[in-house]
């Protein structure tokens, strides 16, 4: 996964943009806009570097609106996405949606004349929660008060505002927060690689590996590729619509021509993240998706990573409700979201804005997969400062929004292989397991010098698939009673001062939460796959941003043979999961050579917190699915 987020010492990652707004302040004719943190004042101080944002810079603001009945928001989404229930498969259209959850358009109505007022340009989404506003810095301040300006934040570019922004009464109080307001940049770049590149596709890297290890070649054989369904792409950098189809061309793939779009959407930030870097993973997503899809559309939703930027993108790819599969590879661990939160950079109810748009997904039919993460169950955090640097601590943290309950998360494995590192080094994986380099620690432990001359192989030691339990959200109705869920092994491969452990002892708990990833699939870049681009040719890559497109693919190939959509996966596979006449999972369960360098299997139990369900026989799928 290309990860909105630092991984351990330097491992590669995606910059990440996170978007936030301060508390409004209430007047006698004005009042807060939402539940908003209770203003920025103490950490002013830290603020390094600060200026006046350009009045004529243009941003773009959210205003989320409060939904409507949202207490039966859950029930719903079941309801449709349960056999058995007399509303199964009966799919919400973006206007049923608003009618039952959204605010009618006489209260959108009514912020049209602030707005004008204003200057302001404004996009109101058809699921009437979210009106999206375009507008410069001097407008802005105007219409709500504030004093945007710039500053360094931790070392990371930030946009803030001193002052509380405020709205009219009549309209605040339709309000369930604004996002964009603020903006603060935690960055890295890139995904993860190894050296390994040629100058032509090879068979052993290719997407039909995929295909042939989970059983999905059966389902091409009857026909169904992928024929009138739309795979979409949410992503936050561009990519060469020449370089996919030169993808799809040298791996002998029959796609079928103009087959891909792109939607771009407004998001103006801090910092860009459409950089070159970045691009890989779009591209990774695209080629991937369409490979194991090859006669289905591919729809890209653009725009630049932050608050505003995530919820427009899903809100633009539910509104256009062409896509009947989504999938994302960008996220930011929860350390983040409630570091942000408790230093009032980030709003307490984002999370909930994010669920509600993606259970609109999922009662419009549309199944979302999201990365799980290339670090195991390790986050970088922030432990403290020294004068203007961040110092690092890292823990078990969870990834958002591959712990959003309406999201199926995917997580990674190694396959069989044998080779040798940049160092000489031969390692070795005998049978497929959790993706984690603990497989490696024994070469390590043997000749660390070696490892510590090739930085490839020395960052390659803190690789995994990520994996573990919310703190953020609760455990969803779908888990409650499978074996495995909020129990968990664990070996803690990784001291505190970051160094692989060997044989460390197992380790057993509980915990509560939404438990991810619920699938999984190759990701390790030592049994990876290729990409191309004009700028670095063929190269092998991993991670798990190319499960979450490869199930992307394979749910266009079920829905092309199916004539319906699959919707919410999780409503139906954790059950599927416990039939054993029907089940369709392989678990990976044992709690030896089997982590993603902290949780392992869990030995005879459905679940776990390392591979989740484990992998999939998509034919088996095909068959038990309703």
């Amino acid at each position: 996964m290309i990860k909105a987020k630092k991984l351990i010492v330097g491992i590669a990652s995606l910059a990440v943009l996170l978007a936030v707004t301060p508390a409004a302040q209430a007047s006698s004719q004005k009042k807060p806009a939402g539940k908003d943190p209770y203003g920025i004042n103490k950490i002013l101080k830290q603020l390094l570097a600060k200026k006046k944002l350009s009045p004529n810079k243009t941003i773009s603001l959210d205003i989320v609106l409060k939904p409507q009945n949202e207490d039966q928001l859950t029930n719903r989404v079941y309801a449709v996405n349960t056999p058995g229930n007399s509303d199964f498969k009966n799919f919400y259209t973006p206007t049923k949606f608003r009618g039952e959850f959204g605010q009618p358009a006489s209260v959108v109505g009514e912020f049209k004349p602030f707005f004008k007022k204003y200057n302001l340009k404004s996009h109101a989404f058809s699921n009437g929660l979210i009106i999206r506003v375009d507008g410069k810095v001097k407008n802005i301040n105007k219409a709500f008060a504030t004093n945007l300006q710039t500053a360094k934040y931790h070392s990371n570019p930030v946009q803030f505002s001193s002052k509380k922004p405020v709205m009219p009464d009549n309209l605040a109080n339709h309000v369930m927060t604004i996002l964009g307001i603020t903006t603060i940049s935690a960055g890295g770049t890139g995904i993860t690689t190894n050296k390994t590149k040629t100058s032509k596709p090879l068979a052993k890297s290719a997407p039909s590996k995929f295909v042939k290890q989970y059983n999905l070649q059966s389902l091409y054989d009857k026909g169904y590729e992928g024929q009138g369904q739309t795979v979409g792409i949410v992503t936050f950098a561009g990519f060469s619509k020449k370089d996919a189809e030169t993808f799809w061309k040298g791996e002998e793939i029959d796609t079928k021509p103009d087959r891909l779009s792109v939607k771009k959407v407004k998001a103006p930030a801090v910092q860009t993240t459409n950089t070159a870097s970045n691009q890989l993973e779009t591209a990774l997503d695209v080629e991937q998706s369409g490979a194991i899809a090859p006669q289905a559309d591919v729809r890209v939703y653009q725009s630049n990573f932050s608050d505003v930027g995530m919820a427009n993108t899903f809100a633009m790819a539910f509104d256009e409700n062409k896509a009947s599969s989504l999938s994302l590879s960008w996220g930011l661990n929860e350390y983040l979201t409630h570091y942000y939160y408790k230093n009032k950079l980030l709003t307490p109810v984002y999370g909930q804005a994010m669920s509600l748009l993606m259970a609109q997904g999922a009662l419009q039919g549309i199944s979302t997969f999201v990365a799980s993460g290339d670090s195991g169950a390790y986050s970088q955090g922030i432990g403290g400062q020294f004068g203007s640097f961040s110092i690092p601590n890292y823990s078990t943290y969870a990834d958002f929004p591959a712990d959003n309950p309406w999201v199926t998360a995917t997580g990674g494995t190694t396959l069989p292989f044998s080779k040798k590192l940049d160092n000489g080094i031969k390692v070795s994986v005998d049978k497929e397991r959790a993706w984690g380099a603990d497989y490696m620690y024994k070469a390590y432990g043997q000749n660390r010098k070696a490892f510590q001359t090739s930085l490839t192989d020395l960052m390659s030691l803190y690789n995994a698939g990520g994996g573990g339990i919310s703190t953020l959200y609760d455990k969803p109705q779908y888990q409650q009673d499978v074996p495995g869920v909020n129990t968990f092994n664990a070996r803690e491969y990784l001291s505190n001062l970051l160094q692989p452990r060997i044989n460390p002892p197992l380790l057993s708990g509980t915990q509560y939460g939404r438990n991810y990833p619920d699938v999984s699939a190759n990701a390790d870049p030592n049994t990876g796959y290729q990409i191309y681009t004009k700028a670095t040719g063929w190269q092998n890559v991993g991670g798990t941003s190319a499960v979450a497109p490869q199930f992307n693919g394979a749910t266009a190939v079920i829905n092309s043979g199916k004539g319906t959509r699959m919707g919410l996966w999780n409503a139906q596979i954790y059950k599927l999961a416990q039939d054993p006449d029907k089940d369709p999972f392989t678990v990976l369960d044992s709690d030896t050579n089997n982590s993603n360098l902290y949780y392992t299997g869990q030995p005879g139990k459905v679940y776990n917190q390392a591979t989740g369900l484990g992998t999939v026989n998509f034919e088996k799928l095909y068959d038990a699915y309703q």
